[in-house]
């Protein structure tokens, strides 16, 4: 016997399979984060002089710091809309942005886009530009925390609003903490 999905049922495994993903992006993004924590914040300097293996962990930040974003803003912000049966097709992003901060799922959607604005830097490293290059890690780096509480915050919107999330890999939040010990990039420290 064939089983019928309707509407409701697709937009919730299209939900469930992007927070797998952002899970995913999340939990290696953390990691690498926790890597870095060892060498940052970068200068010039510092920045010339990464070893191979903290080149590899500014590279895995860098590109899961971006694809969570990707993820959430392509696919988590529609998807949570789509199953609030709210219009989103054809809908600008800025749109798309306002009503999520207007149900309350995201506390701003300006602080959304300086989160893009940063990803979008991260995206153009210049050759012989190492401060730009630092400074541009470095910033992301700082705010990698607002990211993490926009994704914790939409995740337990849906857990508490929507659907349960009841599955161990749904709902981990403790395991996925963010650590919030790691050196603040701005702030001077002896090397």
């Amino acid at each position: 016997m064939k089983q019928r999905f309707d509407a409701m049922d697709i937009a919730k495994l299209k939900l469930l399979q992007t927070l797998e993903e952002c899970n995913k992006h999340i939990k290696r993004m953390l990691y690498a984060y926790r890597k870095m924590t060892k060498f940052m914040p970068l200068d010039a300097i510092k920045y010339d002089h990464l070893t191979e293996e903290q080149v590899e962990s500014v590279d895995q930040f860098i590109f899961r710091f971006s694809k969570l974003q990707d993820a959430m803003g392509e696919r988590l912000f529609r998807g949570v809309l789509i199953f609030l049966a709210e219009e989103v097709k054809n809908k600008p992003f800025l749109d798309l942005l306002n009503r999520l901060e207007q149900l309350e799922i995201i506390e701003s959607k300006e602080e959304w886009l300086f989160l893009r604005t940063l990803r979008n830097a991260l995206s153009h490293e210049y050759f012989n530009e190492s401060e730009a290059n630092a400074l541009n890690i470095n910033m992301v780096y700082e705010n990698t925390e607002k990211l993490y509480d926009i994704f914790v915050r939409i995740k337990r919107h849906i857990h508490d609003n929507l659907f349960t999330l009841n599955t161990i890999d749904d709902f981990v939040l403790e395991t996925m903490s963010f650590p919030r010990n790691a050196p603040n990039p701005t702030r001077n420290t002896d090397y």
